[in-house]
């Protein structure tokens, strides 16, 4: 079905009823009807007598087939309610029945979903037996109570784009008992004055979850009012960050079963007891731990063309940091504008279309501390934030959380420039050494004593040139699941192989993979005659040698390993051991 843009919900039901073809062939008093109307009466007549005058009349139990069969085109679509099931069987067996007034008064529950609407028109009226009516993900920016039957038990407008309260709760339906507002644009502080028990008497169950509320202290205050609620769902909005949300929820409401889809048993509603009364020693902030744990996958520095050098200077010193970027606190004076900004926003445009301010917010740098290389870097690194905006806060959860992973490289130099000329001299004459007494102890000794003096020096009498850094890759980690309701986030950042820009020498097992891939044919006879002669039998010690080859090729193959850091990511929940102090 095309979708219209801007529609009426009577409009969309109109067009709903028209698919249940009502007054058209399999249903209506139609001439294939098994009765019709003659002079205003009904007349019946014999379906077996019928058919065998008129090939054309069908009996009742093929028009019923023809609605309920799985593979008949008139057959609706999975979802519909029994209602309207049973709806298009009364206008099989009784079609002069079902007339624009009947249709009226039979439809308790009436369900326009995904259709673009966008006005909630008086023309609802005319359904004065409607007890549930569900308007989800529509177009719906308001809603005038005076349009909705007062008969109303169940009134569900999720996934719109409803901002203001004030048209719906001025006279809402008396006996209104659940109403569903998730997934809205509901944020500003004051609308909490329209939610209390002066406009909802018999509201048993709220659903405002995934919305942007954040005074949890005032909203709450305005719900206990509501002496029938008996179920909240406030997860998705701001005020499910701070630690003691749960606690102090459950504490102020003492007839409350459910919050957030979870029972509330006994033990936990004593868990929190007295939590609700000592609300002017809660600080209105969230905080949330970040960790950092083992990092893997770095390139050993040791295989680089710098430490491969025999000069002695400079000394070459390699650390590794995780950075990542964190929402940071704006001043109070910042955020007191940023507030009185969005109410103020909020207020010119509610008499017009009501927007939502979208939430800025700063983020700041943070980085473990400098660890040498290893093949496992364990960063061991936690910190908590505290952040005040919650509404910001939401927004970079959102948004993600950016984790780079960077190499400092610091050359040092003795502060006596004389140092390091002597150094080069006794490299000069080691290397002249080398080369005309290849391998004699004087030699080795010459350069024993140069590394032991260098180990003896400390970078106190060193200057350092300033460090240069190397990224060795950045992705963004997602924390939206921490928004949706979660506590914890987790995630293994895969950075990828990396790329050396230095040629790595090659290790023992390479260069023995690297000769005996280029041994000549002549020198593996030679090497098979040799092992026939130290294996009782040349057979199996051929196969024996070509069974262990394979595996030391994948063993280097399997050396390379991508570059990963553990990030944890989560919020801080109120215990019973972290006592609130009182003044």
């Amino acid at each position: 079905m095309i979708k219209m843009s801007g529609i009426s919900v009577s409009a969309a039901l109109k067009d709903q009823l028209q698919t249940l073809c009502l007054r058209s062939f399999p249903c209506g008093p139609g001439s294939w009807a098994h009765s019709y109307l003659k002079n205003g009466k009904s007349i019946s007549v014999d379906p077996l007598l019928e058919m065998g005058n008129d090939p054309q009349r069908e009996s009742l139990d093929d028009l019923n087939d023809l609605v309920t069969c799985d593979c008949s085109p008139w057959k609706l679509e999975d979802g519909c309610s029994p209602e309207i099931h049973h709806l298009r069987l009364l206008a099989i067996k009784c079609p002069e029945n079902i007339t624009d007034q009947f249709v009226y008064s039979y439809f308790t529950s009436l369900r326009v979903v995904d259709k673009e609407v966008s006005d909630v028109d008086e023309h609802l009226l005319r359904f004065h037996n409607l007890k549930e009516l569900v308007l989800s993900v529509n177009k719906i920016k308001t809603v005038h109570s005076s349009n909705l039957p007062r008969t109303l038990k169940v009134l569900e407008l999720c996934s719109n784009q409803i901002s203001s309260l004030k048209e719906l709760s001025t006279n809402p339906p008396p006996t209104l008992q659940h109403l569903g507002l998730a997934y809205n644009k509901i944020q500003c502080s004051s609308e909490n004055m329209y939610l209390t028990a002066e406009q909802w008497p018999y509201l048993v169950s709220l659903d405002m979850s995934f919305n942007d509320l954040t005074d949890l202290f005032d909203l709450v205050s305005k719900l206990s009012t509501m002496q029938k609620l008996r179920i909240l769902i406030l997860l998705g909005n701001p005020v499910t960050f701070l630690s003691y949300y749960r606690g102090y929820t459950i504490d102020s409401f003492p007839a409350l079963c459910v919050l957030d889809d979870i029972p509330i048993l006994p033990d936990e509603r004593h868990l929190f007891a007295g939590l609700s009364k000592k609300k002017d020693n809660l600080e209105n902030s969230a905080q949330i731990y970040v960790s950092v744990g083992k990092l893997k996958g770095i390139p050993n520095p040791a295989n680089s063309s710098d430490l491969q050098s025999t000069e002695a200077y400079p000394v070459i010193t390699y650390n590794y940091y995780v950075t990542y970027e964190f929402i940071e606190n704006q001043s109070s004076k910042e955020l007191t504008a940023v507030a009185s900004q969005r109410e103020e926003i909020y207020r010119e445009n509610s008499s017009k279309s009501p927007v939502v301010v979208n939430s800025t917010f700063h983020t700041g740098s943070y980085k473990t501390g400098g660890a040498p290389w290893n093949e496992v870097i364990d960063c061991q690194y936690k910190k908590m934030h505290n952040v005040n905006d919650l509404l910001a806060l939401k927004s970079f959860l959102i948004s993600g959380m950016r984790v780079t992973v960077t190499e400092e490289k610091t050359l040092s130099w003795p502060l006596d420039p004389e140092q390091i000329q002597k150094s080069k001299v006794v490299s000069a004459s080691n290397k002249k050494g080398d080369r005309k007494e290849k391998g004699r102890s004087s030699s080795k000794g010459s350069k024993a004593e140069s590394k032991s003096k260098k180990k003896k020096e400390t970078f106190d009498d060193f200057r350092h040139d300033p460090p240069i850094m190397r990224t060795f890759g950045s992705v963004l980690v997602s924390l939206e699941n921490l928004a949706q309701g979660e506590l914890e986030v987790y995630s293994l950042c895969n950075f990828g192989i990396l790329n050396s820009e230095e040629k790595r020498p090659s290790t023992a097992c390479e260069k023995n993979i690297k000769k005996t891939k280029n041994q000549k044919p002549d020198d593996r006879r030679e090497s098979a005659g040799s092992r026939k002669g130290t294996n009782s039998s040349s057979g199996k010690g051929k196969r024996k040698h070509t069974a262990e080859q394979k595996p030391v090729e994948e063993q280097v193959t399997n050396q390379i390993e991508p570059l990963t850091a553990e990030i944890r990511v989560q919020l801080n929940t109120w215990e019973p051991s972290s006592k609130v102090k009182t003044s």
